[in-house]
């Protein structure tokens, strides 16, 4: 910072400067008069203009690993289309669609969290997509009406069951406070889901209420190319060819732990051969991975470095010591926690925020002679009810980019759910793990 020569006006700290394009950003995005791909890259620009960041971290969400694999499984879906199975998984939604639309949104939501139990839920969401067109807006259950639900799902119920991609959650929420709190003190085996089943219950059941509430619109999902694609267009050796791949890659993903970065790349290393082959065009490909959303994607990681790296997201977490300060009601501490957690986590990643405020809050626990493991649960748990804003996480952007929702229009719908879900959270914290023993 340059001094002030006695003018009486101090230039902006990079912090500052931060937070104030990141609230620009969220202003855009809630005033949608430019898409949302533009508006986040336009924040990335202000990021390096200003010298808060430089160019390769301002645009580093372009190159980063989430969104290499996001944009590839884009071109994927796009390829899984043209085969007879998609035209047939469509056919059933559409007989379900208008006759029992309550069934078809249990089925949906059940088999969501089946598959949250082996495959990452933004990759769930991407293929989910593949399938949305052939609900069309005529019938009850639209498009509009069923992406939001679906993302509320999706975020709250991903790592919930300690099974598959969630067996590991009381063990990484352990890797950031094993040099602050005792053994006796550490999570383990089956501790977080012993939080959080309540409120990812209630979850289906709000979504599988809600989802009538909301207004019935035409997306641009219904008049995309896969519309114009024609049954049975594809040679049979191509549609193997779509199928191998797409098993591989979900294989990939199931089996993470053992491909390491390999697990970002296959996705990508497919579609170029379903390029070279041509079951895609050139053409195809570049409508899916360079979409408005990969660029929304892409940014939204850009603003989140800028958040960590200039100290702002510490200094936002350091906020929560004087938010519980004045109260020693269990109860209230844990709420206070969750709700702080809920804000925070809709400007910083998930894994940031869990990143910031875990050890903190182990720390401020030790200290007071307070159990950790209610305040920690509610910290990893908090950070995961990222349904409320696009800059959640990269599938609460992807979600809101496809549904193309104004988040000040959802938050009628949004907002509640995330303060019900903090006060259970904050219940079921205190009563397994009471903050004062």
């Amino acid at each position: 910072m340059l001094p002030d020569h006695g003018s009486g006006v101090q230039k902006m700290t990079p912090m500052q400067i931060t937070i104030a394009i990141t609230v620009l950003m969220a202003v855009l995005f809630m005033v949608p008069k430019m898409p949302f791909g533009l508006s986040a890259m336009l924040c990335c620009f202000l990021l390096a203009v200003t010298g808060v960041s430089p160019i390769s971290e301002a645009f580093s969400g372009l190159s980063h690993s989430n969104v290499i694999m996001v944009a590839s499984m884009f071109g994927l879906s796009a390829a899984l289309q043209k085969t007879s199975l998609a035209f047939r998984v469509k056919d059933f939604i559409g007989v379900m669609a208008g006759k029992r639309d309550i069934v078809l949104m249990i089925t949906l939501s059940l088999l969501f969290v089946v598959m949250l139990l082996v495959l990452p839920g933004m990759v769930l969401m991407v293929m989910f997509s593949t399938f949305l067109g052939s609900l069309g807006d005529k019938s009850e259950v639209t498009p509009s009406r069923i992406i939001l639900p679906m993302l509320m799902i999706n975020v709250c119920w991903e790592t919930c069951i300690p099974i598959g991609m969630g067996a590991t959650q009381d063990f990484q929420a352990n890797a950031y406070i094993e040099n602050i709190v005792s053994a006796e003190q550490m999570l383990v085996f089956g501790d977080m889901f012993k939080v959080r089943i309540l409120p990812a219950i209630l979850v289906i059941v709000y979504a599988c209420w809600v989802w009538k509430k909301l207004p019935k619109r035409s997306l641009t999902i219904n008049d995309d190319m896969s519309s114009k694609i024609k049954r049975g267009e594809l040679p049979k050796w191509k549609e193997w060819l779509v199928y191998a791949i797409f098993l591989c890659v979900v294989l990939v993903l199931i089996l993470n732990k053992y491909f390491g970065q390999l697990m970002f790349l296959i996705p990508g290393l497919g579609l170029v051969v379903l390029g070279l082959t041509k079951v895609l065009t050139p053409k195809e490909i570049t409508q899916n991975v360079c979409s408005d959303t990969i660029w929304m994607l892409a940014g939204i990681m850009g603003i989140t470095a800028a958040l960590t790296s200039t100290g702002a997201a510490d200094a936002i977490g350091g906020a929560l010591y004087s938010l519980i300060s004045w109260t020693d009601n269990g109860f209230l501490i844990m709420l206070i926690v969750c709700l702080f957690t809920a804000v925070m986590t809709t400007f910083l990643s998930n894994s940031g925020c869990r990143g910031v405020l875990i050890p903190l809050v182990a720390a401020m626990a030790v200290s007071a002679g307070m159990d950790p493991r209610g305040l920690i649960c509610c910290v990893s748990i908090a950070a995961g009810y990222a349904f409320c804003f696009p800059t959640g996480s990269t599938t609460c952007a992807f979600a809101f980019a496809l549904g193309e929702y104004n988040p000040a229009k959802v938050l009628k719908w949004t907002l509640p759910l995330l303060l019900v879900l903090c006060v259970i959270t904050a219940v079921c914290a205190e009563l397994v793990f009471p903050v004062f023993g």
